[in-house]
């Protein structure tokens, strides 16, 4: 179980590291939320770096971004796994840039693996905090057939992300 549980984690992992949550930290952090049949689990961060502005009704954020080898699923050999499939060597962050919302809702950029892809998010404000959710599709960054011993990692992921509004 342990290593189905790790070669289903590197994969979803990977997507995960993008994620920010409020849930998770009492501050700013990322959670990826992956499934896969039979289990789930997260990959998380509170290493976030970078602010959301606010100005007026409107939140901007030039650059936020994560480490990769931030991330931590619980499990090291899974942590491991993780930073490997998101060639941590060559692209060691997961960058938003270019975030824009109001009224709920907003659009970015993400950048993962040097794979920039545009993404619609929904956001609430609480206790000084951005919290942004989107789901990532992980084939649109060129991961696909994540599976171990029949077991398929599901496309999609969902992000939650906390950051500080200055």
């Amino acid at each position: 179980m342990a290593m189905k549980n790790l070669k289903i984690g590197t994969w979803i992992s990977l997507f995960i590291l993008s994620l920010f949550s409020f849930s998770a930290f009492a501050g700013k952090g990322v959670i990826v939320n992956v499934d896969v049949p039979g289990m789930s689990f997260q990959a998380k961060t509170s290493k976030l770096k970078g602010s959301v502005k606010k100005e007026g009704d409107v939140y901007k954020a030039d650059k936020l971004y994560v480490k990769v080898k931030s991330l931590k699923t619980e499990m090291d050999l899974r942590d491991e796994h993780l930073r490997d499939k998101l060639e941590y060597k060559k692209h060691s962050k997961i960058v938003v840039s270019q975030g824009v919302a109001k009224g709920g809702k907003g659009k970015a950029i993400i950048e993962i693996k040097g794979v920039k892809k545009p993404i619609n998010f929904s956001y609430q404000e609480s206790g000084g905090l951005f919290i942004a959710k989107f789901p990532l599709s992980l084939k649109d960054f060129g991961i696909t057939g994540i599976s171990y011993m029949g077991l398929g990692v599901k496309d999609k992921v969902v992000v939650e992300a906390s950051v500080p509004i200055k």
